[in-house]
């Protein structure tokens, strides 16, 4: 050690006195001071020094420093070792000047910092140590931040009225600058208080935000922000309990994402406009070591008043906005209600002038209703002068008036017609403004009636007789009496290929002669033929004007057309008449007045008139039908009598005639006892069938017809049936030919396809006697075809589909001699099978009859 700085010398007393005067000078500084050596170990720090970092300074080197946490300003990267500036400092002697640092002091608080920094040298210029200077400006800098934060906050509330977007920009402004969460919940028209915006500093945050917009405060709550809302007074919560979360959840799960937000400190504002409370504001740290203060809820008060004004002052201009919309909006709606209704309508001032009108009144008076704004009643229609009286009762009286089929004029010149009035008067907080009107024309109203009269009225004629042709020529008299100059009917033919005019009836009778003339002039199927296409769609059809060129493109022939232009059609409507889902024909109404053109109302009543006579001539055709069905019946109790008697009396007299024999001790020969027995033998299975075909129709009309499948080589069956029919086949002077190549081999139940075939091949030797008979089998796809073709008469088209219903017999010599049962039994057989039977047939070419039934 120096003699000069030995304890008690003058040199170290001095240096002594120094130090202490240095540390006085220290303590007195405002500023945070602090000196280290060479390596960055303290040697000397003031009060200040020791109140920014929140504690005495550590001694540590340079390689330490990690234990400081500081952040550079704006950033969340945090300062290295080597980056402090007393680091650099001693690096490579540079001074730093009011360097700015955001650091994290050891109790946790943040501040801000301006750092300066110096070296200290020897007289050799070496670094031997160096000292900083901290100045803490953390209330400077929130104060700036604060006032850029109000002042933009400001910028943007009144950038734009639409308060939800401008509110979420205010929240993430706050959020960059005063807090970590900012939420706003403004009340609703329900009086409620509503979350409109959650926002988080942290975009990894707002996911919380999303789950928190579901638990907006109940005004009536017991938390503190439904406490702030209702008292009008901020809250600041300077260290967030647990307790004080709980107080706020209102659920587990409300719970459960504060607790996630991990707030520390936060502030509650009421939005106040006067006395008005119109929401509330929350802000909320979760940065630890910060905690809001009075001045950050001066600040926050600042904001909540002038965002409170702006959501005033928008929801005022969205009321006056959603004012000024209604208002539009019932201007516009009333326009275009008056502009679209079917009646007419006007509203008429005090004086009895038109102050609104609408087109159809307008039409209704036969003027534009420019001419009717501000022109009396009277001196738009003068035969509405008698009205002004009733006009004015009502404004006085106050009570509305109705006027029944009251006859105006539609237009001049043309003959009035009926409107219903309706007049009430206008008022508006209990002053009269006018009186309202709705006139509605009813001359399509009356039409109606008078077609409902009219078709009230036809009903009874229609359904008078039982007749079809009477029916029919009672439906066009009636529509010639009430709708039309002429009437006609035309209805399929009994073979389905044609028309046949039924009726055609005149109103005039000098038309009646030409229109009988027309009775043998039916139109010919064609493709622009009008009545055909009405035949083939089953809609009607209105022509509402006929034209010459109609008539020579209709497809009518030469005939036909010169007959029509001697009928002199003007408006033609035609109506298929259709009855269950069957067209029967079509009905034709005809206008010859040039002025007279029909329409759809006219159309809708022809249609129903059709359909009403469609009616009454299907329940004649039915009735028709019935009687038919009776003596069909009638008819086949006298066959089915005639010809179980027949088996019967025959085997009868056979039994008496062998029984005479035997009891007179005469034996009959042996060929006459074989002659007897076959006979007996022939009428047992004549009777055998007739009763078979009895029972099987019974089974059939009560569901009880039953198969027995099994596998069946029909070739066979066929032939093993042509061996059993060679005598009687011999006998019928018909001879087999059987064309099966292959076997033909299907599940069916042999008995019952055996009974059809017998059928078929007996009707060939009784209908075809002394023609030969082909019988074929064979396979088409998955379908077995058994077929028996004779040459005999043929059938006739209308009789193909006939002859296989029940009692229906073929014409002819043979009529008497079946029940009528043979075919309708054969064709259900073929269908339980889930086959089909049918019949190919040319008169005068025989007949061929086909049974399909499946393989499987």
């Amino acid at each position: 050690m120096s003699d000069h700085h030995r304890p008690g010398s003058p040199e170290a007393t001095a240096l002594l006195a120094e130090r202490e005067h240095l540390r006085a000078l220290l303590r007195l500084m405002p500023v945070g001071v602090y000196i280290v050596d060479a390596r960055g170990r303290l040697l000397e720090s003031n009060p200040m020094a020791e109140t920014i970092w929140g504690g005495p300074l550590p001694q540590v080197e340079l390689e330490g420093y990690g234990i400081y946490e500081g952040y550079w300003p704006g950033s969340s990267r945090r300062l290295e070792p080597h980056e402090w500036a007393l680091a650099r400092t001693l690096r490579d002697g540079q001074p730093v000047v009011n360097e700015e640092v955001e650091l994290v002091a050891f109790d946790g608080a943040r501040r801000t910092v301006l750092h300066s920094t110096t070296a200290l040298k020897d007289t050799r210029g070496t670094i031997v140590g160096a000292v900083a200077v901290k100045v803490d400006i953390t209330t400077r800098r929130q104060a700036e931040h604060a006032e850029a934060f109000l002042t933009e906050a400001t910028r943007l509330l009144v950038e734009s009225l639409d308060w939800e977007s401008t509110l979420q920009a205010v929240a993430r402004l706050a959020t960059r600058e005063l807090a970590d969460f900012c939420i706003i919940d403004v009340v609703g028209d329900d009086g409620e208080l509503h979350r409109l915006v959650a926002a988080a500093r942290e975009p990894a945050h707002q996911e919380l935000m999303t789950r928190a917009l579901r638990f907006p405060p109940k005004v009536d709550g017991e938390g503190p922000l439904a406490r702030v809302f209702r008292e009008g007074r901020p809250m600041l919560d300077t260290d967030i309990s647990p307790e004080t979360l709980a107080r706020m959840a209102r659920s587990p799960e409300h719970l459960w994402t504060m607790e996630e937000m991990r707030p520390r400190s936060g502030m509650a504002v009421p939005l106040l406009v006067g006395a008005r409370r119109v929401g509330v504001i929350n802000f909320i740290l979760a940065t630890p070591g910060r905690h809001y203060t009075e001045r950050e809820l001066k600040y926050a008060e600042e904001l909540a008043r002038r965002v409170a004004f702006v959501v005033e002052h928008a929801r005022l201009y969205r009321e006056a906005q959603r004012a000024l919309r209604a208002r539009d909006t019932t201007l516009a709606l009333l326009e275009s209600f008056l502009a679209a209704s079917p009646v007419g309508m006007a509203f008429l001032d005090r004086e009895l002038r038109y102050v609104l009108v609408n087109p159809v009144l307008a039409a209704m008076n036969g003027k534009p209703r420019e001419e009717h704004l501000g022109q009396r009643a009277r001196e738009v229609v003068p035969e509405l002068e008698e009205m002004e009286g009733l006009l004015r009762g009502v404004m006085e009286q106050g009570s509305p008036q109705t006027l029944l089929d009251y006859m105006v004029p539609a237009r001049p010149g043309s003959p009035p017609h009926p409107v219903q009035c309706s007049f009430f008067p206008v008022k508006v907080e209990g002053e009269t403004l006018g009186v309202g009107a709705t006139v509605m024309d009813i001359s399509e109203r009356k039409k109606v009636e008078e077609g409902l009269r009219f078709l009230a009225e036809a009903t009874p004629r229609l359904s008078a007789s039982l007749d079809l042709r009477t029916t029919l020529e009672s439906t066009a008299r009636v529509v010639a009496e009430h709708m039309a100059d002429y009437c006609m009917v035309d209805i399929w033919s009994e073979d389905g290929r044609s028309l046949e005019r039924v009726a055609a009836v005149a109103r005039r009778p000098g038309t009646q002669p030409h229109l009988e003339e027309s009775l043998l002039l039916v139109p010919a199927p064609h493709p622009n033929s009008p009545i055909w296409r009405v035949l083939e769609s089953g809609r009607a059809r209105l022509i509402a004007e006929v034209t010459d060129e109609m008539l020579e493109d209709s497809g009518f022939d030469a005939n036909y057309r010169a007959a029509l232009k001697l009928l002199r059609p003007r408006s033609v409507m035609m109506a298929p008449l259709i009855a269950r889902e069957r067209t029967l024909g079509v009905l034709t109404v005809v206008s010859q007045e040039p002025a007279r053109r029909y329409t759809e109302r006219d159309l809708a009543f022809v249609e129903e008139l059709a359909w009403r006579a469609a009616l009454a001539a299907d329940n004649a055709r039915l009735y028709h039908q019935a009687e038919q069905a009776v003596e069909a019946r009638d008819e086949f109790v006298a066959i089915a009598t005639h010809e179980l008697r027949t088996p019967l009396s025959a085997l009868s007299l056979q039994l008496t005639a062998l029984q005479r024999s035997v009891d007179a001790g005469r034996m009959p020969t042996e060929e006459k006892l074989r002659q007897s027995l076959v006979t007996a033998r022939r009428q047992t299975e004549r009777l055998e069938q007739l009763v078979k075909h009895l029972l099987d129709v019974s089974r059939i009309s009560t569901g009880r017809l039953e198969l027995e499948p099994e596998e069946v080589d029909l070739t066979e069956l066929v032939h093993r049936l042509v061996m059993r029919f060679e005598e009687k086949l011999a006998e019928a002077g018909c001879t087999p030919m059987v064309r099966a190549p292959a076997p033909v081999v299907a599940k069916v139940d042999r008995l019952r396809v055996e009974q059809v075939m017998m059928n078929l091949l007996s009707n060939a030797m009784k209908y075809a006697s002394g023609q030969p008979v082909e019988l074929h089998v064979e396979r088409e796809q998955e379908m077995a075809v058994l077929g028996v073709r004779d040459h005999g008469p043929g059938i006739s088209p209308e009789a193909q589909a006939r002859i296989f219903e029940r009692y229906q017999r073929a014409s002819g010599r043979h009529s008497r001699e079946s029940l009528g049962l043979g075919l309708y039994v054969s064709r259900q057989i073929a269908r339980a099978h889930g086959g089909e039977l049918k019949v190919e047939s040319t008169p005068g070419q025989g007949s061929h009859f086909i049974l399909r039934v499946p393989l499987g």
